[in-house]
């Protein structure tokens, strides 16, 4: 009895130091949006996709039928304005539009977008389809390099042409993945989403861009120069042993002062 009772101390000094570990730059999809998008907007996008399945990249209509909505984002663009000045933050040099894109998913893996807007008082459907795989695929990568879910993460998202990237911010540091379609993987030199990049260097790739011929006056437009990544997981993996450090350090603590109540007695 006596060591369940120190094993269940240290359990709250884990959860204590859970909570003591750096802060994850947060966002979160307005309320009314979430409902609309859950009730009105998914049957809308079941109504649209139901027209041609197979079309969608579905197997059939009781595959559409049975989709579910996974997480949703606010999508921002890039802000030609503020490009010039920023060096490492995508996130600060990026805009909100006042669009909301929405991972549609089929047995819980992401499907197609389903995205909505504000209009006239209420909202509306603007995208119904679309590949959401990838975008899929980066936020597991996202969620699982920093030890987090998706509920405490909320990401960013940042669309640049046909590449959306997730960013956030990391007591301070900013890491972010990209969403790259197959056919522009060659033009970006590896940087795809099977890893998190430090954004000081996404950054540089995007103003090589500009230099190589993208127009830097225009908000959110694409173009994708030759890079090589250097960028290396150890970052992300300090992150993490960091956070087991600091639940190592609040453990101990709790041991000893367990150990200490019993000397006294």
């Amino acid at each position: 009895m006596k060591h369940m009772r120190i094993l269940i101390m240290i359990w709250m000094g884990l959860m204590v130091s859970y909570m003591m570990a750096p802060n994850i730059y947060a966002s979160t999809v307005p309320e009314d949006v979430q409902t609309f998008a859950k009730g009105q907007g998914l049957e809308d996008f079941k109504k649209l996709v139901l027209d041609d399945p197979v079309g969608y990249g579905y197997e059939n209509a009781e595959e559409v039928k049975s989709v579910t909505l996974g997480p949703g984002f606010e999508v921002h663009l890039f802000d030609s304005d503020k490009f010039k000045n920023v060096s490492d933050s995508l996130i600060d040099v990026s805009k909100p539009t006042g669009q909301y894109d929405f991972i549609v998913q089929s047995d819980g893996v992401g499907k197609s977008f389903l995205s909505i807007e504000r209009f006239e008082g209420g909202f509306r459907v603007v995208l119904a389809g679309g590949d959401a795989s990838r975008l899929d695929a980066s936020l597991n990568t996202m969620t699982k390099s920093l030890s987090t879910d998706v509920d405490t993460l909320n990401p960013i998202l940042i669309k640049d042409g046909n590449i959306r990237y997730l960013a956030v911010k990391i007591d301070g540091k900013e890491v972010n993945i990209p969403d790259v379609p197959t056919e522009k993987k060659s033009l970006m030199g590896g940087m795809d989403n099977n890893q998190l990049w430090d954004s000081a260097k996404t950054i540089d790739f995007l103003k090589d861009v500009q230099s190589q011929g993208a127009d830097p006056e225009v908000d959110g437009a694409g173009g994708y120069p030759d890079i090589n990544s250097k960028m290396s997981s150890n970052n992300y993996m300090g992150i993490t042993l960091i956070s087991l450090v600091i639940a190592l350090i609040g453990s101990t603590a709790v041991y000893m002062w367990v150990r200490k109540k019993q000397n006294i007695k």
